[in-house]
């Protein structure tokens, strides 16, 4: 790794990787065995990300080290629920109101895991893959506005503001440490932040009285109890030529997922009841299993798709 050749080469993304590698030194051999197999674009992508997080987003020495933490404690509790997952076969809650008491309404808590989920799209295959296919299926024609719930680490936003810089943008979010980190992110990104309008509270209960061109809703459906009624609210939203980028897991255990979605079909079922059409759609397995095991083997899966009205 240490060839003129080597992208990492005093790279933003060689700090990052070597932070979370000294706080947990198993992490290395890991990240370096992904990320040593990646194309061109990926490094772009991950340089970037890399370059925003430390020279914009977190720019002292000690937020570097806390957010390396932040991730490196993100994957050891994914790791524990999903221990607990493969013995029980159930989550560990299944009440989204445990899941705002212990994580959305604690500020520490939420601003770890927002700082490590932001890390993960650098680091977890799957959580890159969702965001590829998210940047390859934004709207063709320049959107008027758009709705993100569960607006979290704000890379989608970030994402959704480059591309167009005149869109008018809703943010909705149940934890205000989360809006917080997305608006520094958003920041960070100098995207054009005077069009956004934030919106604190429950999805199933704020007052937005618009619809909306294009929706995202980002590994939202697996942290509520009512995932039917969760997508009967979204369809209200949406104008009737917009489209909906929308991901979920299945069989994915974490500190505050509480749907639990048990295999494929599941989710798009649910989809097909609530007047949606795929339009377009990838499955993520988590673990190299056939198809075939993975309902009986529990492998977490990653769905994600853009759906339009019926």
């Amino acid at each position: 790794m240490s060839t003129n050749n080597n992208p990492l080469l005093n790279s933003n993304l060689a700090k990052i990787i070597d932070l979370v590698s000294k706080a947990n030194p198993l992490q290395k051999k890991k990240i370096l065995s992904y990320v040593s197999n990646q194309d061109e674009k990926y490094f772009l992508f991950a340089e970037n990300l890399s370059k925003t997080i430390i020279e914009d987003f977190l720019t002292t020495e000690k937020e570097q080290i806390d957010a390396a933490a932040a991730y490196n404690k993100m994957c050891m509790d994914f790791l524990k629920e999903q221990i607990r997952f493969k013995k029980t076969g159930v989550y560990r809650i299944d009440d989204a109101a445990i899941a705002n008491e212990e994580v959305y309404s604690d500020p520490l808590v939420m601003r770890y895991y927002m700082v490590g989920l932001l890390i993960s799209y650098m680091f977890w295959p799957n959580h890159y893959q969702l965001f590829q296919f998210f940047k390859t299926h934004l709207p063709v024609n320049e959107p008027k506005s758009y709705l993100e719930v569960g607006v979290g680490h704000g890379l989608f936003s970030s994402t959704m503001l480059k591309t167009y810089p005149n869109i008018q943008a809703t943010c909705v979010d149940i934890s205000e440490t989360s809006i917080k980190t997305a608006k520094e992110v958003l920041q960070s990104f100098y995207v054009n932040t005077k069009n956004i309008d934030y919106v604190l509270g429950d999805f199933f209960t704020v007052d937005i009285n618009k619809k909306f061109d294009f929706i995202i809703m980002g590994e939202v459906l697996e942290h509520v109890n009512d995932a039917y009624g969760f997508m009967r609210r979204a369809k209200e939203f949406l104008k009737e030529d917009g489209r909906i980028y929308m991901s979920t897991a299945a069989n994915s255990p974490a500190l505050d997922h509480v749907y639990h979605f048990h295999n494929e079909k599941e989710i798009t079922d649910l989809l097909d009841q609530t007047g949606f059409l795929v339009e377009d759609d990838l499955v993520l397995p988590a673990d190299d299993i056939p198809k075939e095991l993975w309902e009986q083997e529990l492998v977490t899966l990653n769905y994600c798709c853009i759906l339009k009205h019926k």
